[in-house]
């Protein structure tokens, strides 16, 4: 399943505003955005536009609304969040909070991670499209030369380290992978499958997860000694 238009999810919570502003509101049209009168709130419209500009697009639509409303108002609002992808994935946060606007990128942090199941990691990407970021490298039986190649060749711009001597005389590569479009249970499974002795597993992996109309969810895969552990971030760094 792949986000092949922009996209725009989220909610901004107007609270108390005169009926009047409200009047003016609803008469905005708009590409992205519109305002519900009956939650009070400006909500991401079920929309995907080809060719229109979401990044740029939306932060001037939600000016536009919120210039509506009278200062003391806008200070007052609840407030929200409004989150945008572009056809790449790519995203920005819109925090509306004290009356103003806050434009965040996405910069996870995994500072402060908390251990999960990979298993969780794995059904969670089987709902959608996955990206992979990261590296792995493990040793594996000379016999099995031309598989370990062919894997490698598998994912663009990554190199094998080659023969590397050791007491087994074992072939070592090593992998970058940048947004491979893999799912991370069929990644770790093969490496597993590949990895002689399993233990020469090492990997630390970045997985995106992009599942239709919903957030983007990130997850960190670490791979010690082929030991498989996995990590949800703690959420973002804000500049």
């Amino acid at each position: 399943m792949k986000h092949e238009t922009p996209a725009c999810e989220g909610k901004i919570r107007l609270g108390s505003i005169p009926w009047e502003v409200s009047e003016q509101l609803a008469q905005i049209t708009a590409n992205w955005l519109e305002f519900v009168p009956e939650e009070n709130a400006i909500l991401a419209k079920d929309a995907r536009l080809e060719g229109c500009p979401v990044l740029t697009g939306i932060p001037c639509e939600l000016i536009t609304l919120l210039g509506t409303i009278p200062p003391e108002d806008r200070e007052n609002m609840p407030g929200g969040e409004l989150y945008l992808k572009d056809p790449n994935g790519q995203m920005l946060r819109l925090q509306v909070a004290n009356g103003e606007v806050r434009i965040q990128w996405p910069r996870i942090d995994y500072s402060r991670s908390h251990p999960v199941p990979p298993e969780q990691v794995f059904k969670t990407a089987g709902e959608g499209e996955t990206r992979v970021k990261g590296w792995a490298r493990f040793a594996g039986s000379p016999k099995q030369a031309e598989v370990l190649q062919s894997f490698v060749e598998r994912f663009g711009g990554v190199y094998p380290e080659g023969d590397i001597p050791s007491e087994c005389e074992q072939h070592v590569v090593a992998i970058r992978f940048k947004d491979a479009r893999v799912t991370p249970q069929e990644l770790v499974r093969d490496m597993k499958a590949l990895a002689f002795p399993i233990d020469s597993l090492q990997a630390e992996l970045d997985v995106t997860c992009l599942a239709e109309k919903q957030v983007e969810q990130y997850f960190r895969i670490r791979i010690r000694n082929g030991a498989v552990e996995a990590f949800r971030p703690a959420g973002w760094i804000r500049s």
